[in-house]
């Protein structure tokens, strides 16, 4: 009988905190990018721990890792999946270095911090907590260590569409939550809309046709469109918003050329493909009204909603260890932000999970950080969670 209470009390707050730490000294942030010094850090700590590691490199500069912590597999496996890369720093000072891991405030400070080194720490330590107590786990343990979540997930859409990973009971990711549960993520479809013209001399703008009065016709027809949905119970509605728009190259220059991009955040339910339609029936309609009217629209990032049932077994018992490391039961909600959840589970077809030490609010700000405590609990969380499902 495995003593599960002895089991996570064996977990040193010190070496968590300096595991972290170490993860947020090597910088990785995306563009460029640059993940391969984490990814090899990675996989030496997981091959030193026992497991099978294999390095996905994707450029001389960029990797990701899979590591399996094997078993004679008599039972469906669990993937733990977080990424490597992280925002830029931005410009506004920080208290604290960006990439030092200070430790201050019962906070270990810096870029990636919640998200999500301190989730990737998390992960770490608890697979090698489950490898060296030698337990007789009766289905892998799978960790999926990706690059370049932060802009294409390259790294879990590379390891879900070109590895055999095998059947799972879920995928859980250490995305910041503060420690509660996530089974549901809003898809995201970001369109490039453009607008094209003619130049002309701007004290003759009749030889010429503006873009930008093209675009300004188009944004009001935009916003005015109903993109069917239904409201979710965890994600609520759809949401667009034109975030950038870019045009013209001189005041005295007519432009020839206008683009905006769009964030769109979908629920399921919803077809992407319908609403590109939708927009490319806008540009249509707009072209027989207003004469030498010419726009294209393309997508420039298109991820799925993802839904998992609260009912699940395997989310239940989620439930259950959340319960018990913290005291509170977990009531289920959804996020708004995406995750490599979107490359995994469809492929896979397994529920998916989101529990991680970080504050979703700190996520892409300055002075980042991770609460010590919120670590230790999610350090004990995923340790049981793999002893749980997996024995």
């Amino acid at each position: 009988m495995v003593d599960m209470k002895s089991l996570i009390n064996s977990i040193a707050e010190e070496e968590v905190i300096k595991l972290c730490q170490e993860l947020i000294q090597i910088k990785t942030v995306n563009p460029p990018g640059d993940e391969l010094p984490l990814a090899q850090y990675v996989s030496s700590y997981l091959k030193k721990a026992g497991l099978e590691v294999e390095q996905i490199n994707h450029s001389p500069t960029r990797a990701s890792v899979l590591a399996r912590l094997k078993s004679p597999r008599k039972k469906p496996g669990l993937l733990f999946n977080a990424h490597l890369d992280t925002v830029p720093v931005g410009n506004e000072k920080w208290i604290h270095e960006p990439f030092t891991g200070e430790v201050a405030e019962g906070r270990i400070w810096g870029r990636g911090s919640a998200d999500m080194k301190g989730g990737l720490a998390v992960l770490m330590i608890a697979v090698k907590t489950l490898a060296e107590a030698r337990l007789p786990l009766q289905g892998d343990l799978i960790l999926a260590i990706t690059a370049g979540e932060e802009v294409d997930s390259i790294g879990a859409t590379s390891i879900a569409g070109g590895k055999e990973i095998g059947p799972v009971q879920a995928v859980m990711i250490p995305e910041p939550s503060n420690n509660d549960v996530f089974i549901a993520e809003k898809g995201a479809l970001w369109l490039e809309i453009a607008t094209h013209g003619k130049t002309a001399h701007g004290g003759m703008p009749e030889l010429g046709r503006n873009a930008v009065m093209m675009m300004i016709r188009l944004i009001t027809e935009l916003q005015k469109m109903v993109f069917p949905f239904k409201e979710h119970p965890l994600l609520g509605g759809f949401t667009q918003s034109v975030n950038t728009i870019v045009g013209g190259v001189k005041t005295n220059v007519v432009p020839d050329h206008c683009a905006v991009t769009v964030d769109m955040r979908t629920v399921p339910g919803q077809d992407h493909k319908a609403i590109v339609r939708q927009i490319e029936n806008l540009i249509s309609d707009l072209s027989q009204k207003i004469p030498d009217f010419k726009a294209s629209v393309r997508v420039t990032n298109d991820r799925i909603p993802i839904e998992s049932s609260p009912d699940e077994p395997v989310v239940q018992g989620f439930f259950d260890i959340v319960s018990e490391v913290t005291g509170e039961r977990p009531v289920p909600k959804g996020v708004r932000y995406y995750t490599d959840a979107v490359a995994f589970v469809p492929v896979l077809k397994t529920p998916m999970i989101i529990c991680g030490p970080g504050d979703a609010t700190l996520a892409h700000q300055p002075n980042e950080y991770v609460e010590i405590s919120k670590l230790m609990q999610s350090v004990k969380i995923f340790t049981l969670a793999g002893a749980r499902f997996l024995l």
